[in-house]
């Protein structure tokens, strides 16, 4: 139960008026215009803050031209959707002979029913080239997921840019940038695989779409290491603002 702000009585279940039934004080209104005072100092320590925030959120995406680079960039690495990954050239029930598989072609393949998904996945349990279907697959694997760390990394941008942070986008860069490695290492073998194993049914040959999506995720990745760097010298400013608002409102 709430207890008079004056006398420090326990009200009770019948204590239904607003007048204390020890002290006689009116509890809604008691020290109301300190309690006011309070709130009109609380709303200004708020908007202190807020001010703060959201001025540190555009310095880190949209304060220097670097930084505006690298919140454009962010996208960049997306654009590799468009470039062929690898060439393929097949005789093969599902298909008549891709020429420049991209992972939009792929996609949309896919959405419109023009590859079987269950035919594909069946290719790996062929005796001469199911391992090698499985590698190239992995590397299809290994590309999706750096797409989901670049668009991963855009939203991390947004969500850290208040408190001047950089180590998650760094971790999504680096992750980008490692799929897309084992993803050309894995086209690599899967060719060797398909060139020993059926060299007249498949042919793999890696293309250059990964290649710049590879470049594209280091200049983010180099980008948001800059970044953080930077950040970590304006943290302490951005500290010493807030705590010089508090201080000011407070006064």
């Amino acid at each position: 139960m709430a207890r008079c702000p004056h006398c420090n009585y326990k009200l009770q279940m019948i204590d239904v008026k607003a007048e204390c039934p020890v002290c006689g004080v009116n509890i809604p209104n008691y020290n109301w215009e300190e309690r006011l005072d309070e709130d009109a100092v609380n709303a200004e320590k708020a908007f202190a803050k807020f001010r703060i925030s959201t001025g540190a959120f555009k310095s880190a995406l949209f304060g220097s031209r670097f930084r505006i680079a690298r919140f454009v960039l962010t996208f960049a690495p997306l654009l590799f959707l468009l470039f062929p990954m690898a060439s393929v050239n097949a005789n093969l029930p599902f298909s008549d002979g891709f020429q420049g598989v991209s992972l939009l072609n792929v996609i949309l393949a896919v959405v419109n029913g023009t590859v079987d998904i269950g035919s594909m996945i069946s290719f790996t349990s062929l005796s001469l080239s199911g391992t090698a279907f499985t590698v190239l697959y992995a590397a299809l694997a290994l590309v999706l997921l750096s797409v989901v760390a670049g668009v991963l990394n855009f939203f991390v941008i947004l969500l850290s840019g208040t408190g001047f942070h950089a180590k998650g986008n760094v971790i999504c860069c680096w992750a980008s940038v490692i799929f897309v490695v084992g993803a050309i290492i894995c086209v690599l073998v899967s060719s060797s695989m398909f060139a020993s194993a059926v060299p007249d049914v498949v042919t793999v040959k890696l293309s250059y779409g990964l290649f710049i999506a590879l470049a594209l995720f280091a200049v983010n990745l180099v980008m948001n290491s800059v970044a953080r760097k930077q950040f970590d010298s304006e943290k302490a400013e951005m500290a010493l603002k807030r705590e010089a608002a508090e201080k000011g409102s407070a006064q």
